[in-house]
């Protein structure tokens, strides 16, 4: 009995099948035009029911470009960058291009061989959420040979790359007003990554509400979030504690709430808290938290939109392109704070 054949689709194949020639077959997998729709979608149908993939490396190889993009972000089980990366894929492949999509693990030395491996394997261009400072060795390598660049929430001063971020200051001082008009005058600022620009607005959003209402800032900012807490902890159990949390980021949110718990600490009676960043269960906690929302999957997808407008336009120049995208948060008000009424206001 003959021997089923595995052999993977061909565009040969594919040609055959929907009754075209193969440089038809090229035109649309490519994006090129000259193609009618109607004979595009019959190609694109007998594509997907031969399961036929294009050769990237042959693509190459013939003077195509890339169809493949890198994204590196800090941590796939953070919910605000698997959410970001998610639509990052999801945009990517839309417009038929591949994500290689790794983690660092908030890693240096992880995030430079990654960034090492990408730039060997002629990738079209890279998004990332960088999680050391020290990178930025790298883009500007990456730079100087012409690839396309954009970071996503936090970006490098004088790098020539893509920024999009959101409003943290504005965001920030939002959260910490309402605070304040909640009666607290003794608001402690908590978190790590402040190396980081997007971390460093946001205490600069704190600070500057807490000035201007005559106030002292009072920060607990560590490497970590597991030295962080037991100084707040500290201070909860002082003579004359804070009345009022502002967290700087989610993981920070979780962690503080999760010793609260722990210790019996009651919220919002004996401790106010708004978090920066939602999550997806964040109404569902047992007293539900008030949180400055990012919006993480248009991060992803205006930074993806940008990279890719990039790489079509074969342009070395930034200043062509709106490169730096700044997007808007929002103040998602529930209990945590001492509010009763479910609302919301936009910053």
């Amino acid at each position: 009995m003959a021997r089923k054949s595995t052999s993977l689709p061909t565009i040969e194949d594919v040609a055959r099948e929907c009754g075209v020639g193969k440089m038809t077959v090229s035109r649309v997998v490519n994006g090129g035009a000259l193609v009618s729709p109607a004979t595009a979608a019959r190609v694109r149908a007998a594509i997907r029911k031969l399961g036929y993939e294009p050769n990237e490396a042959a693509r190459i190889l013939k003077g195509h470009s890339s169809q493949t993009i890198g994204l590196i972000i800090p941590d796939l089980a953070d919910t605000f960058f698997s959410i970001c990366a998610h639509a990052v894929q999801q945009f990517a492949a839309k417009h038929r291009y591949l994500t290689l999509l790794l983690a660092s693990e908030r890693d240096g030395d992880s995030e430079a061989r990654e960034l090492a491996m990408m730039n060997s394997r002629n990738i079209a261009g890279i998004l990332l959420v960088p999680s050391s400072p020290d990178s930025i060795g790298q883009l500007k390598a990456a730079r100087a040979r012409g690839l396309p660049v954009v970071m996503i929430d936090r970006t490098f001063p004088g790098l020539d790359a893509g920024e999009v971020m959101v409003e943290n200051e504005e965001g920030a001082k939002k959260a910490v007003k309402h605070l304040l008009d909640h009666g607290h005058a003794r608001i402690v600022c908590v978190g790590y990554d402040s190396q980081f620009n997007s971390i460093h607005q946001r205490i600069d959003g704190y600070e500057k509400t807490m000035a201007e209402a005559g106030l002292r800032p009072e920060l607990i900012i560590e490497d970590g979030v597991a030295a962080l807490v037991p100084r707040l902890l500290k201070q909860l159990r002082s003579a004359k504690p804070p009345t009022a949390i502002f967290s700087l980021n989610n993981v920070t949110t979780l962690n503080v709430l999760q010793a609260l718990q722990r210790e019996n600490i009651r919220v919002p009676e004996k401790v106010a808290i708004i978090g920066f960043d939602d999550f997806e269960m964040a109404d569902l906690l047992s007293v539900p938290l008030t949180a400055v929302r990012q919006p993480a999957a248009e991060l992803g997808r205006s930074g993806a939109r940008l990279l890719l407008d990039w790489i079509r336009s074969r342009s070395p120049d930034l200043r062509a392109l709106n490169h730096r995208i700044l997007l808007p948060t929002e103040l998602v008000i529930r209990r945590s704070c001492g509010c009763e009424v479910i609302r919301r206001s936009r910053v």
